[in-house]
Parts: structure tokens; C-alpha cells; sequence
């Protein structure tokens, strides 16, 4: 199931990636190389998020801290809405992260995004 959920995951986001160049003067063809090379850099999230989980170490070694996410966040957002794109895919896991770091913003606005991650357990105590 873990493995299904990731794959849905990445199935909105490539959904969502072909939306915004719907319209535009890209072809899906022309982005699909991209994306896949893309997707494939990101890859090193898997391992990272693993380590950051197993050892609650949100902070050390971040190169896209969480605050900077969150606000960088808002150009995809309107860029979406520039282009009549739902962000209904997104917005989910955007809202975890506004969640995360408007939580405590000295304790999380320098962590990875892995933090939010904490915040799907509802049945924690604060969740």
C-alpha cells in the first residue's frame, strides 16, 4: 500500500506537470524527457527522507529549507491559477507544509520538507 500511495503521488504530480503545458507552446512529447530526467534527480528524496524519519534530524544538511519551499510555493499556485490549472493535486502536500512551519516557525522554517511528513499521523497527540 506504501508503495501504491507513493506511485499516486507521483502520478498527480506528472498529471499535474502536463496540465500547466497544456495551452502553452510546449509539447507533452517535448516535456517528457525533461520531466523523467527531473523526476529521476529527485530520486535521492526516497533515502533522505528514510534517514531524516529514522533519525528526527530535520535539519542538518538542508539545501531547500522549508520556509523557502512554502514561499517559493505561492508562484507555482499562481501560476496555476494564471493558466486555469487546478491545483487540487498539489495543494494537499502544499498545506502540509504551510502547516508545518506555521506550527512553530523558529523550530521548523529551517528544516527539510521531510517534517511535514509528521504531521500525516493524525492519531498523534497535536496532529
Amino acid at each position: 500500500m506504501a508503495l501504491l500511495s507513493a506511485m499516486y503521488g507521483l502520478f498527480a504530480g506528472i498529471s499535474h506537470a502536463y496540465a500547466l503545458i497544456e495551452g502553452e507552446d510546449i509539447a507533452p512529447k517535448d516535456l517528457a524527457p525533461l520531466l523523467s530526467e527531473w523526476l529521476g534527480a529527485m530520486g535521492f528524496f526516497v533515502g533522505n527522507a528514510a534517514e531524516r524519519l529514522t533519525s528526527r534530524d530535520f535539519t542538518t544538511g538542508v539545501v531547500s529549507n522549508l520556509a523557502m519551499q512554502v514561499a517559493a510555493s505561492g508562484t507555482l499556485l499562481r501560476t496555476a491559477a494564471d493558466q486555469g490549472v487546478s491545483t487540487e493535486l498539489i495543494d494537499p502536500y502544499l498545506r502540509l507544509m504551510r502547516e508545518r512551519l506555521e506550527a512553530d516557525p523558529a523550530a521548523h522554517a529551517a528544516e527539510d520538507t521531510v517534517g511535514a511528513i509528521t504531521l500525516l499521523r493524525r492519531d498523534t497527540p497535536g496532529h
